[in-house]
This record gives structure tokens, C-alpha cells and sequence, in this order.
């Protein structure tokens, strides 16, 4: 099903684009009933901006400032806003009303007191963020942008952007590394719409176009003049009307929190850029943004378990966040060439991993967990260490061994957690393979058993993407590479080839496509085989889907509510508690912490309709589709689901306690 906002917002994109502005502008005055049409305009309801100071405390994560900083800021080389960056800093924030952006002057789209209002956290001018945008905004020069000719630097979002959480307590924030965004990229999507729409309009209008040469004056600077306005005006129609063109669908919104982040990827690598529509995926199975730290020392990463090789996620997110990619020139004279920095890529996960592999020093060296805050009261004791024989008890057998901080600064050489390390094995051409280096086997739990939602597990099972020739001349994609998978019917990896065709399995499609990205990137800049394999590390180009859901090491759980993998339970008192308990409807997007049942404040909406309450935020509602909160459940009650036997009340406040401290 096609979202029929996003209907309307096409149409009225290509009406405006046709010159009929004023007829808008007339049926407007008029009150004639132009009804959803007039959606692009109208800009979605946000919460309010609020001030609040950013705490200095010690998180034991193992970054200097000068990581921090970097990493905020550090461009994958995403077109991810797809309009130019002069734009996005030229543009006024969408006015509320129908027609008072006509006439009065916003603040601007950029500024921190609208940005901070989809959950982006405001950050000063500094040497790597020259422009003084939020976390996670980056640019990225010389760029091809969507429905214009000349390239432009566009700007994109970074890791940081989805990575990077905030904790509200006692009205100051707490910055997580590696945690879980709060960010919500629809509305702004939604927004910068509105922005760009009201701005078309206001071009069309002799007498009533001020926010549009505003804008001009602030895009075209010296270079003002009618012939400059004219072209910006030209400029700015084709870019509503090639991004009008792409095609759109939601059916499960996303929220504050999450993001069907596997098919959006999808889409932009498999639909969007290389203009096959016909490969489109309607957004369905949303995910919290996941925590990353210790994830560089996973054998497989992403919540079902999906993927190996750290350079193709990372690249392969990057691809998906639009970072352009050619899908046009000849096979042999740099198709699948792209504008995404392998080295940022591989500086960034550099410093999540460390410069020591953990078996090394028995510790982990790169981005590590947070360590609870004394702000947010003390830790008892005695409580966590009847909570530690409990998570040996119940917990251990899928996350593994605890993840201490003692651990984890190597303080603790003997735990069991170490012996968890080995090396990756595989077949390729028939000739039996391993790794040099060993990785943490972390366990992944099939879905029969651990009984939670199972979208966004069948995002890889059940996509598949046409890569061949059509009828309308399309060329193939030209898919033509070795990846690594299970036997099929078995538990063994080994190589296969993937070519192209027209139901090719979407996760093995985006290896391959990413891998010849990478291969391309090598061959353009000149690295000779042994600087492209030191780039890429020794593992595997591993793919799979359908094993389940991944049981990472619980190191910081208390940092990354909401939880389970769809963000469905909002506290860890909720999640060992009896799932009978677990709310139906609660809101996201509040940042305030909750110290007492560990994760988000739960606030339960006055309205039932709608996916937003009057304050702005977003309305998760258990009963949706990709939004069930059933599963790993602690219950006498034998079923699908059951992680182990109901916990007593203080055995969940003893279990709470010891995950504090890990």
C-alpha cells in the first residue's frame, strides 16, 4: 500500500512544477477544497525546541574529544538531504499556516532550534563541523545531485547521525557514543518538503515571493541578479520534479527512534539510482537505531545477523544514504564507481575496533560502553550481585559471559567471555579457508524461539530485486561477483557466484553490489591487490537471512531503550517483567530518562488517532504491523516466546540492578 500522503504530495510537486501556482494561491483564498493536495505544504507537528545543557561526565567509552568530534562529523560521501548544501542553509524553517509563508519570514531550516525539534543534538562551529550542525551532518563536495546539472556539494548524514544517543536526566543531556539515535528522518523528510514546496511557490508569485528571492539573495550572494534568479528558479523546479518522480510508500511509519534502515538501503541502491521503480519496497519493518560498540569484533553483525564484512556494511550503508553510485557507464569503464571515502569508512572503524584485537591484551581498545552515571543514582551493591547469579542463571546462555567495564579494560583476563573468540572458517573454489585474526561467536536465536516480531527479519528472506534488461532498453545491472553464504540446508559458508536476474535474493544482490563498489573504488585510486585487501581485512563477503535474531553481548543495555529490536517495550522493567504488562501505546521521542525502571519515560498519548500526539511526538502502537511486543518472555507458561521461568519482582529489581553496572 502506497502511503496517500505521499500520493498527494507527488501530485501537487508536479502541478506546482506545470506553472499553476496561482491557482493554488487562488483555491487557498478561496477555501476551495484542494484538501490533501495541500499536505506538501503543510509541515509536520514537531515538539518543542528545548535548551538543555549537555553534561560533562566521565562514560568510560575510551574516546578522546578529538574521536568524538571526528566521528560526529566524519563524511560516508551521502547526498542523504539531496539538495545542495548553499540550499539547505539558505532555506527558512516551513510555516505552520497555508498561506503566512507568503508573507512573513521563518528561521532558518538549519538552525538549532528546528533541528533540535526531530531529535538532532545541536553542536557549535568547530574545525569539523565549519557550518555548526547538529551531530551527524556532513558534506561531501562536487557531488551529482538529483535533478540538477552542475555538481554541487550536497550534504549527508554520517554514522553519528544514527548512532549517537542522548539520555535527559535533571535537564541535562548525556551524550552515548555508539548509542541509539532519537532522531526521527521522516518528518524530516516531511519537513524539508514543506520547505522547498512553500519556496516553489513563493517563486511563481510577483507580488508575494519574498521567501524565495530570501532565499535567492542568501544562495546567490554576490552572483545576484535577474539572470542568476532565473536559473536558481529553473533549478529548483527540476529538483521538484525529478524528486517528485521517485517513488514512494510507507506502510509502517517510523518514528521517533527507528528506521526500516535494510529497505530503505534496498531502495536506493536496487530502485532509486539506477531508476528500476520496479524494485521498490514500501517502508515495513522499522528498528531502533542499534547501539555499536564492540560490534567491529562481531563474526556477524545487524540485528538478524546478516552481515560479515565490516567494509560492505559500512559501505553498503553509505551506498544507501545516496551516496552516488554509477549504474550507467560501461561494465568495463567504471560502472558501479562511487563517491563514498573508503578511507573515512575505514578510519571510522578504526576507532570502534581499536588499535589491539581483544585476544591481545584481553580488553577491548576502541569505543567501549558507557558506564552508568552517578548522577543517576547509586547502584546497590548487594542487589547487583544477586542480579550478576541471576544473568548467569537466565541471560548468559545467548548474550554470553557479562560484558563488564572491568572486562572490557582488560582488568579481568580470565573471563569466560575470551574463549568465545574464533576464527571465521569457509570454503572457496573447493580450497578450505580461515581468518588470521578470531572474532566473538556471537549466538544468533531463531525466531521460533525467541518469538518477537518478525519483519524485519523477513526483509532478507522474502525481498528480491530485478537486475536484468527490460523492454524499455534497460541494461542490466551487471551483477557478476563471488560472495559468501550458507550451504543450502546446511551451516557451512562457501563462495557462489551472483549474476544478474530477475528475482535475485535481495541480501546477496546488496553484497555484490557493494563489493563491486569497493572493487571499483581500489581500481580507480590506484591501490595495488595488497592495499585493496588491507583495506578490506581478512573476512569474508558474508551474507545470510533467516537465522533469527542476533543475542549480542549486553555490555550498556541500560543506555539503549527502548528495546528489543522494533523499539516495542520501552523499559528493561518491562522487558523481564510479565509481557501482559508491557504497554500497548506509548509514545517515542522523549529523550528524559527513566533511572528507576532503566530506558524511556513511558507517556501514553491523550489522542488515539493519528501517528502524532499534539506535543509532537510519535504514537507506537503494539497492534501494528512490524510493531509487536511479544517474545522474549520470562513466563511458567510454556509457548513460543519463553525465554525462561516468571521472575519475582525482586529478582527483576536484582537482574535491573546488576545491568547497571555492565
Amino acid at each position: 500500500m502506497v502511503d496517500p500522503g505521499t500520493l498527494s504530495r507527488t501530485r501537487l510537486l508536479r502541478w506546482l512544477t506545470g506553472g499553476l501556482a496561482m491557482v493554488v494561491l487562488g483555491s487557498l483564498i478561496a477555501g476551495s477544497a484542494v484538501g490533501v493536495l495541500l499536505q506538501v505544504l503543510t509541515p509536520p507537528a514537531l515538539p518543542a525546541h528545548q535548551d538543555i545543557e549537555i553534561a560533562q561526565w566521565d562514560s568510560g567509552q575510551n574516546w578522546t574529544p578529538e574521536q568524538s568530534e571526528a566521528f560526529h562529523f566524519k563524511s560516508q560521501g551521502s547526498r542523504t538531504l539531496n539538495i545542495p548544501l548553499d540550499w539547505f542553509l539558505a532555506l527558512e524553517a516551513p510555516a505552520d499556516s497555508k498561506i503566512s509563508f507568503l508573507i512573513g519570514e521563518q528561521p532558518p531550516f538549519a538552525s538549532d532550534q528546528y533541528l533540535s525539534r526531530f531529535g538532532f543534538i545541536p553542536q557549535p562551529a568547530s574545525k569539523d563541523n565549519p557550518h555548526a550542525l547538529p551531530i551527524g551532518f556532513a558534506t561531501s563536495p562536487y557531488q551529482k545531485i538529483v535533478g540538477l546539472t552542475d555538481a554541487k556539494t550536497a550534504i549527508g548524514f554520517t554514522c553519528a547521525a544514527c548512532h549517537t544517543g542522548q539520555l535527559v536526566h535533571d535537564d541535562k543531556r548525556y551524550l552515548i557514543e555508539g548509542g541509539q539515535a532519537m532522531t526521527d528522518l521522516g518528518q524530516l523528510t516531511l519537513a524539508i518538503e514543506a520547505a522547498i514546496g512553500q519556496t516553489e511557490v513563493s517563486s511563481d508569485l510577483p507580488v508575494l515571493d519574498g521567501r524565495f528571492q530570501r532565499f535567492a539573495q542568501r544562495v546567490l550572494q554576490e552572483q545576484y541578479s535577474r539572470a542568476t534568479v532565473a536559473r536558481l528558479k529553473k533549478d529548483l523546479g527540476n529538483l521538484v520534479k525529478a524528486l517528485s518522480a521517485q517513488p514512494q510508500g510507507i506502510d509502517v511509519t517510523e518514528g521517533f527512534s527507528r528506521l526500516d534502515a535494510l529497505n530503505r538501503i534496498g531502495n536506493q541502491v536496487f530502485a532509486i539510482d539506477p531508476g528500476r521503480p520496479d524494485n521498490y519496497a514500501n517502508i515495513s519493518a522499522p528498528v531502533n537505531f542499534p547501539h555499536i560498540w564492540t560490534a567491529s569484533w562481531f563474526d556477524w553483525v545487524q540485528y538478524d545477523g546478516s552481515i560479515m564484512k565490516p567494509l560492505v556494511r559500512n559501505a553498503g550503508e553509505a551506498m544507501g544514504t545516496a551516496a552516488h553510485t554509477d549504474y550507467f557507464a560501461p561494465l568495463d569503464r567504471g560502472r558501479f564507481s562511487n563517491a563514498v571515502p573508503m578511507p573515512n569508512l575505514d578510519w571510522i572503524e578504526a576507532q570502534l575496533a581499536g588499535k589491539l584485537h581483544p585476544l591481545t591484551s584481553k580488553s577491548f581498545s576502541g569505543l567501549r560502553a558507557p558506564v552508568w552515571p552517578e548522577a543517576f543514582g547509586p547502584i546497590d551493591s548487594s542487589k547487583a550481585a544477586i542480579g550478576a547469579a541471576l544473568y548467569g542463571q537466565h541471560c548468559a546462555s545467548c548474550h554470553l559471559p557479562a560484558l563488564t567495564p572491568a572486562v572490557a579494560r582488560g582488568d579481568d583476563p580470565d573471563s569466560d567471555l575470551w574463549n568465545h573468540f574464533e576464527p571465521i572458517q569457509w570454503t572457496e573454489g573447493g580450497q578450505h579457508r580461515t581468518t588470521t585474526e578470531s572474532y566473538l561467536n556471537v549466538k544468533i536465536v531463531h525466531q521460533d524461539y525467541l518469538g518477537t516480531d518478525p519483519g524485519q527479519g523477513r526483509v532478507l528472506t522474502d525481498r528480491k530485486v530485478n537486475t536484468t534488461s527490460g523492454l524499455d532498453d534497460k541494461q542490466a545491472l551487471g551483477l557478476d561477483q563471488e560472495i559468501c553464504v550458507r550451504e543450502y540446508g546446511g551451516k557451512q559458508l562457501t563462495t557462489a557466484r551472483v549474476l544478474d536476474g530477475p528475482m535475485v535474493p535481495y541480501p546477496y544482490a546488496l553484497g555484490a553490489v557493494v563489493q563491486l563498489g569497493i572493487n571499483q573504488w581500489a581500481s580507480g585510486n590506484g591501490l595495488s591487490s595488497e592495499q585493496s585487501r588491507a583495506l578490506q581485512g581478512d573476512r569474508p563477503n558474508c551474507l545470510q537471512a533467516g537465522w533469527g535474531y542476533k543475542a549480542r553481548p549486553l555490555d550498556g543495555v541500560w543506555a539503549t531503550g527502548p528495546f528489543l529490536h522494533n523499539g516495542s517495550v520501552p523499559t528493561l522493567r518491562h522487558l523481564l517483567g510479565p509481557v501482559g504488562e508491557r504497554p500497548d501505546v506509548f509514545v517515542l521521542g522523549n529523550p528524559v530518562f527513566d533511572p528507576v525502571n532503566v530506558g524511556i519515560v513511558v507517556t501514553r498519548p491523550h489522542r488515539t488517532d493519528g501517528d502524532y500526539d499534539e506535543d509532537g511526538y510519535f504514537i507506537f502502537r503494539a497492534d501494528r504491523r512490524g510493531n509487536s511486543h511479544l517474545g522474549h518472555e520470562f513466563t511458567d507458561t510454556k509457548r513460543p516466546g519463553r525465554i525462561g521461568p516468571a521472575l519475582k519482582a525482586g529478582e527483576i529489581d536484582a537482574l535491573i540492578e546488576f545491568l547497571k553496572t555492565i
